[in-house]
């Protein structure tokens, strides 16, 4: 996944400025649509006999999208925080980013290889690669519920001394 990753860490650093120029709700959409986008188009490259460069538009676009969503994660985390919370908030969003990924990583690959046990050769072959593409479409549901959650957010953010809780 050198792929995936170098899109997200390029896209984290080169595209940053998107918060400077949109809300952080602005940015969690952009960077979420283009995740949801990529994630879908991973999911038809997902065949016995595939090619990886069958699945790179998808993990590169993704990848943009949520190095994009990365960003604006951390600042949606720490707004309306009093400065001296900084480090509490850091920790609980980082924290349950790691464990909702494994959790979530987990129940991913769980659901794609139901039913695969006892199989052998070709029925093995597309047993996985129909579960990978389920494993696909149930991210991208899963990065729809971002979104939905990240349009709940205020339109502009008021951080922690705009509001007057810094002290």
């Amino acid at each position: 996944m050198s792929t995936f990753s170098s899109a997200s860490t390029g896209a984290s650093a080169r595209h940053a400025w998107l918060a400077n120029k949109l809300s952080t709700r602005g940015t969690l959409v952009v960077g979420s649509l283009a995740g949801i986008v990529g994630t879908l188009a991973m999911a038809p490259a997902t065949f016995v006999g595939a090619g990886y460069v069958l699945i790179v538009p998808g993990l590169v676009i993704s990848g943009v999208g949520q190095g994009i969503v990365w960003t604006a994660m951390w600042i949606a985390a720490s707004s309306g925080v009093a400065h001296h919370e900084q480090g509490i908030a850091s920790g609980m969003a980082s924290t349950t980013l790691n464990v909702g990924n494994a959790i979530g990583l987990a129940v991913l690959v769980a659901l794609a290889n139901a039913g695969l046990s006892g199989l052998h050769g070709e029925p093995l072959r597309s047993g996985l690669a129909q579960g990978a593409q389920q494993a696909f479409y149930l991210a991208a549901a899963g990065m729809v519920l971002g979104l939905l959650i990240a349009l709940t957010l205020p339109r502009k953010a008021v951080n922690a001394t705009q509001s007057g809780e810094a002290t």
